[in-house]
């Protein structure tokens, strides 16, 4: 797949994933979240959508050879001998071949179905309809870390400048987010939904682990480094993906494995490291091991760790004391297992992590 910011209208139209996003709503995460942070490609979008929408005709999706056709032929019509006289072909083309297109698809539909009209007309108000889920952006505007709790109670750390965006709520079957920049992220455990990561053209899907991403926009290149569980890597879905080639375009990788993907020539180098640390973060070093320490100094560690604010009565825990290894959970399920073994209560607001405890015998 091409980088995207290079892309015009007829690439967009010749583009797989994107007419799956406009006939099936496919990687729609992915492609409201990259409008957004990319508004000069909007006018593009917006005109290859309408192309595709015209000459869908059917409920088929129609395949790539024909669309590639279709747009040629109305291409090649236009007279090499003669440029002047058709200079304004240049900026109206696509719109021509929109009506054209369309006519012939109409046609064509009708003659094999009556009902196709009817059809189209409903594709066209389904597509119209507003999205079910509100897409959340949050953009680290500070010089420091910046803490991320999802809907599902993943954390993510976003360093300075870095972006997330995601549902309000998270699908049933899946839970998509999209970024760019440089990122850790603690999944909370769900094999039944899949957490996906669109990072650039590279996708990563877990179950439920720990990973670092550097995914800076203008980047040739998007990294990846594992600190737990098992992540797999793929491109962004191309043609030729589709049409059986290779299956060398998805890795899985386990802890302490980094892998950098080449957005140009698709390109995935794997390699084993000896720490993963990629972002020079804290939690990447952090192994969350503690004996007989105080409960203080824990929940001072955990603020330098994710940048959060944690209040606490520091009096009523004096004597309060954590002999755990608590892994690589999001920080929510962190603050579930202290609590429940200093028998303590906390709530999460705005950033702010209020504890209220009774004490420690």
């Amino acid at each position: 797949m091409n980088s995207y910011k290079d892309f015009e209208v007829k690439d967009w139209v010749e583009d797989l994933q994107f007419r799956r996003w406009v006939y099936q709503g496919e990687s729609d995460l992915f492609f409201r979240s990259y409008i957004q942070n990319n508004p000069s490609q909007l006018s593009a979008i917006e005109q290859a959508r309408e192309i595709l929408l015209s000459i869908r005709g059917e409920q088929d999706v129609i395949s790539e050879t024909e669309v590639k056709s279709r747009v040629s032929e109305i291409l090649d019509a236009i007279p090499a001998a003669n440029q002047q006289p058709f200079l304004w072909w240049k900026g109206n083309w696509l719109k021509i071949a929109a009506i054209l297109i369309l006519a012939f698809g109409i046609g064509l539909s009708l003659y094999r179905r009556p009902g196709a009209l009817n059809e189209l007309a409903f594709t066209f108000a389904e597509v119209q309809q507003p999205k079910k889920a509100r897409s959340m952006q949050v953009t680290n505007h500070t010089g420091n870390i910046r803490l991320v709790t999802l809907p599902d109670g993943s954390s993510v750390i976003l360093k300075p400048n870095a972006r997330i965006t995601y549902p309000e709520q998270f699908d049933k079957s899946k839970r998509e987010v999209s970024m760019a920049g440089e990122a850790f992220f603690e999944v909370v455990k769900n094999p039944a939904q899949p957490f996906i990561v669109f990072a650039g053209s590279m996708v990563t899907r877990v179950k439920g682990t720990s990973f670092s991403i550097r995914a800076n926009d203008g980047d040739d290149e998007v990294e990846l480094v594992v600190k737990s569980g098992l992540v797999e890597v793929s491109a962004l879905e191309s043609e030729d993906e589709v049409a059986g080639q290779p299956a060398s375009r998805k890795l899985i990788l386990k802890p302490n494995e980094q892998v950098t993907f080449n957005q140009k020539n698709k390109i995935m180098t794997a390699k084993l490291v000896e720490k993963p640390v990629l972002l020079d973060l804290t939690v990447e070093k952090q192994d969350f091991e503690f004996k007989r320490t105080p409960l203080t100094e824990v929940f001072t560690m955990l603020e330098k760790t994710y940048g959060i604010m944690i209040r606490f009565d520091a009096d009523a825990i004096s004597e309060c004391t954590i002999t755990a290894k608590l892994g690589d959970e999001p920080v929510s399920e962190k603050m579930d297992m202290i609590c429940s073994v200093v028998n303590a209560k906390y709530e999460l607001s705005n950033g702010v992590i209020t504890v209220t405890s009774n004490g420690c015998d």
